[in-house]
C-alpha cells in the first residue's frame, strides 16, 4: 500500500493525509477519546447514527462516506480490514492509476467531515462531488508526461 501511495500523482498533503489514514493517525474522534480529549460526543458527525467515529466507519461505514465511494462505482465491503477494503477497490477499478481516485475520494470524505466541524457546513453529495471534481483536475497537471494521456483520459472518464 505504501508503495500505491508514494506513486500516485497526488500532491504531497494528499499523500501524507492517507498514509496518516492507513497508520491510523488521523484525528478522528475515537483516537482523540484515546488521547483523553473532551468533547460532547465521539459520533460520527457525518451520518448522526450514534456510531463512535472511528477510521473504518468515517471512511468506509458511514453512509455519507458510501454514497462518495459510489461516485467511483466502488461497493465498500461489509467486513474487512482497511488492507482488505483498499485491495478490493483495486480489483473493482482495474486501472494504474486507482490510488489516484482513492486518495483523493479520501481527502473529499475528510474535508466534508472537518467543514462540518468546523466550518458548520453540512456536508452534501454535491459539496462531495465538486470537491473531488477539482482535485481530480488538478492532477492532470501533476501526471507524469509519459503517461499524460492515458492519465487525461482517465481522469475525464472519472468526472
Amino acid at each position: 500500500m505504501h508503495n500505491w501511495i508514494w506513486d500516485s500523482f497526488c500532491q504531497p498533503k494528499h499523500k501524507v493525509f492517507f498514509w496518516l489514514l492507513i497508520k491510523d493517525r488521523l484525528s478522528t474522534r475515537n483516537i482523540l477519546r484515546r488521547r483523553h480529549m473532551v468533547l460532547d460526543s465521539y459520533n460520527c458527525m457525518l451520518c448522526q447514527q450514534s456510531v463512535e467515529e472511528t477510521l473504518i466507519h468515517l471512511f468506509f461505514g458511514c453512509p455519507f462516506a458510501r454514497d462518495c465511494w459510489s461516485l467511483l462505482n466502488l461497493t465498500v465491503q461489509a467486513q474487512g480490514s482497511l488492507a482488505d477494503i483498499l485491495e478490493s477497490f483495486k480489483l473493482q477499478m482495474i486501472s494504474p492509476f486507482f490510488m489516484n481516485s482513492i486518495i483523493l475520494m479520501g481527502w473529499t470524505i475528510w474535508t466534508a467531515r472537518n467543514d462540518l466541524i468546523f466550518k458548520g457546513l453540512q456536508p452534501s453529495f454535491q459539496s462531495s462531488l465538486n470537491t473531488f471534481q477539482k482535485e481530480i483536475r488538478l492532477l492532470i497537471f501533476r501526471a507524469k508526461q509519459s503517461s499524460l494521456h492515458s492519465f487525461e483520459s482517465w481522469c475525464l472518464s472519472l468526472l
